[in-house]
């Protein structure tokens, strides 16, 4: 009986750190989908400089939050991230708007799939 206790603490607590984990994955994929939209917003309207300020904020944001990813996720998926961030701040440089406007796109799908990856779903658990 003290054996089945001890494995349901457990069980406990790995849920537990599953469902914090994914809440914060959740929060901080909302800041980066906000951030790609303003910046696809000013690209859209080629706002040049807005467009580098939105850029500076979200390479700000990732660099704060990739290390403590780099902890929970599956590296393929941040460097994944890595080399699209990359691309799109060499796009916004050139002003090559419909590469830059593409590129977040993808960004905005790396995202999804890191939320959808640490999702409580079936198809994780199995």
């Amino acid at each position: 009986m003290r054996a089945l206790s001890i494995v349901i603490l457990i069980i406990l607590v790995i849920i537990s750190g599953w469902i914090f984990l994914y809440n914060d994955i959740t929060k901080d994929y909302d800041e980066f989908i906000t951030s790609l939209n303003k910046l696809n917003k000013q690209l859209v309207y080629e706002n040049w400089d807005e467009a580098n300020k939105e850029l500076e904020v979200l390479l700000e944001k990732w660099k704060e939050h990739r290390d403590k990813w780099s902890i929970f996720l599956d590296h393929h998926e941040i460097d994944n991230i890595d080399i699209s961030m990359a691309k799109t701040s060499r796009y916004v440089e050139t002003k090559n708007n419909p590469l830059a406007l593409g590129e977040i796109e993808v960004l905005i799908k790396l995202f999804e799939i890191v939320k959808e990856n640490e999702a409580f779903t079936l198809t994780n658990i199995l």
